[in-house]
This record gives C-alpha cells, sequence and structure tokens, in this order.
C-alpha cells in the first residue's frame, strides 16, 4: 500500500487541506477501482467500512491475490470536514458557496481550476482520480434507511452484482444524462474522454442511516466491498455464494420525499422497509400540545424508504421517503 497526501489550499490565508490517498498495487490487468466516503463529510458508515477494508486490501497485496489497482479515500472530503457550527460538523453544503458537496461537478480537471474555490478543485480532484479506474463506488448514507445503490438504468445488470455482494435490498435507477451526483459526473467524464464502455461501473451506495455506525456493521459493509471485489475478479478469492432476496427496483423518480405540512414534533407511524397503502397515516406532527394534529399521509401505495432523523422540524421539511410500488 502507498500513500499519497493531496494538498488542497484553501481560500483564506495560512491554511490547507490534505486529501489522503490509499493505492494498492494489482499484480495482473483485471477491473481497477476506487472507493472513497464521506464526500458529505459528516456521513461515517462508509469511513468505517473503509477501515475495516483496507487490513483485507493489505493481505491481498502482499499475496498476490490483488489482481487489479485498488483506490481508496477513506474521507473525500477535507474541506466540509472542517466546517463547524455550535459543536456540530455541517459537511452536506459548502458553507462558502452554499453548493452541495455531491452536486454541480466542474467538467474540467483540477488543474485548470487553480483559481477557483477550494470545494471545486476538490471536486475536480476527486474526479481526476476516479476515471483513472474502471469502477467507482461513492459510498454515502442517508437520514435513516435501508442499505441501497443508485445507478444508471443501463448498468442495472452490474447494479445488481453489486447489490449481492453488498446484501442491498434497494436499488434506485436514473435515466438521465445530467451529471448530478460524483457517480454520475464519473460517467460523464468517461463519455467526454472516449473512456465510457460497457466494462466501466460507477454507484452510489448509501449505507444505511447516520447512526447506523457500530462494529459489526462496519465489519459486515466491508465484508459485502470485499466480495464485490472478489466478484468482479479484482481480488482472487473464492467465497460461498450470499442466499439473499432480490432488491426491490424503481426509478429514482418514483421514489417520493414527503414534507411537512406544520412544524413540531415528528411522530412516525411506520418504520423503513415498510410497505404502506395510499391514504395510510405515516406520521403525525405535533405542533401545540392539546391542539389538533396534522398528519402525513401516503401518497401511493409504496416501500418506505428513509425517513429524516431530526424529530424536530420545520413547516416544509422533508420527512419521509416512499417508493412507489407499480
Amino acid at each position: 500500500m502507498e500513500t499519497e497526501l493531496i494538498r488542497l489550499q484553501a481560500d483564506t490565508s495560512g491554511q490547507d487541506f490534505r486529501l489522503r490517498v490509499l493505492r494498492f498495487q494489482g499484480s495482473g490487468n483485471a477491473a481497477s477501482v476506487y472507493i472513497q466516503a464521506a464526500l458529505h463529510a459528516h456521513e461515517m458508515p462508509g469511513m468505517v467500512a473503509i477501515d475495516r477494508l483496507i487490513p483485507r486490501l493489505i493481505e491481498a497485496e502482499n499475496s498476490g491475490r490483488l489482481a487489479g489497482n485498488v483506490t481508496v479515500l477513506p474521507h473525500a472530503n477535507p474541506v466540509g470536514l472542517a466546517q463547524g457550527l455550535n459543536g456540530e460538523t455541517l459537511g452536506r453544503f459548502d458553507l462558502n458557496s452554499r453548493v452541495n458537496f455531491n452536486r454541480s461537478f466542474p467538467t474540467k480537471p483540477a488543474k485548470e481550476l487553480s483559481g477557483k474555490p477550494a470545494s471545486e478543485r476538490l471536486k475536480a480532484t476527486l474526479i481526476d482520480i476516479a476515471i483513472q479506474s474502471d469502477v467507482v463506488l461513492d459510498l454515502h448514507c442517508d437520514d435513516e434507511g435501508p442499505l441501497y445503490l443508485y445507478v444508471s438504468e443501463h448498468q442495472l445488470g452490474e447494479g445488481h452484482r453489486l447489490a449481492r455482494a453488498l446484501q442491498a435490498s434497494v436499488i434506485l435507477t436514473d435515466t438521465s444524462t445530467d451529471p448530478i451526483s460524483f457517480d454520475l459526473a464519473v460517467g460523464n467524464r468517461w463519455a467526454a474522454e472516449s473512456r465510457s464502455d460497457d466494462a466501466r461501473f460507477a454507484a452510489t451506495v448509501e449505507f444505511r442511516g447516520m447512526l447506523d455506525v457500530t462494529p459489526a456493521l462496519a465489519e459486515q459493509d466491508a465484508e459485502g466491498l470485499y466480495r464485490y471485489l472478489a466478484a468482479i475478479g479484482t481480488i482472487v478469492d473464492e467465497l460461498p455464494d450470499l442466499f439473499t432476496e432480490d432488491p426491490i427496483v424503481g426509478h429514482v423518480d418514483a421514489a417520493e420525499l414527503i414534507p411537512s405540512p406544520a412544524p413540531g414534533a415528528l411522530l412516525y407511524d411506520v418504520d423503513v422497509g415498510d410497505w404502506v397503502k395510499k391514504g395510510q397515516r405515516l406520521a403525525v406532527v405535533l405542533s401545540e400540545p392539546g391542539a389538533h394534529h396534522e398528519e402525513i399521509q401516503s401518497p401511493f401505495d409504496g416501500f418506505v424508504m428513509t425517513r429524516r432523523n431530526q424529530r424536530l422540524i420545520r413547516r416544509g421539511d422533508d420527512v419521509i421517503k416512499v417508493l412507489c410500488h407499480p
């Protein structure tokens, strides 16, 4: 394993950021893989999974069983990690530009953005590194949710293989060519540089919820990532098959975020993973104790994908996501 520290100059004097890149050298010509965690800097499940994956990669490299190069960024966003307010890390949006770190990706390489803000140079640097690989996995998590994936619709077959390895319960597909997220921006750069083909694959992995950071889940997710690397031949290892249920598959536009009609305390009636009927009550919002309570109802038959992890909400906050069941 080789470690590279990439220096990113901050936007103010006397500061800079360091991006830690781990490179594992494969001994063959198998698919090369890029894995990053915590692009949203406060999302920890992917980072702790990578911590448990690293010893497996070192052992595979040392024993000659690593057949393809693997590049790992345990924490992909030192800019967001440095952002704090009143004791809380605010790593989803760049506080200077107010742009989501997983949105609005530059189309130019980082070397052409020397005069741009640190957040833009960071995004460009990540893409510059990622597009050198054949497979790109961007590890995230939701507020409260299952293990699920975002994949391009034309790559659904490979998405199923990844879902089996990780034991993901849902795959959301996207037909858009708009490079809105990191995985789609990588695909866009592959296409722009004539590197796009059926052998390349990029996906977003949502490792459950913000609080799902435990030793057991870290081991399980590291095992899932290792299993996927073995499945595509990057690691040479024979593993027993997992007998898992097929994931639920739906288009990303069929997963609807439902806002709260009122501010107050949020009391859920349903859990992540529940199947619900149209008109079924999903939650109650208590604005004034002893007064009328507002209800949130499902707009259609579907599957409860995610819930907000805050229980004090404002009017209009998205509080629950339901995947429409056709």
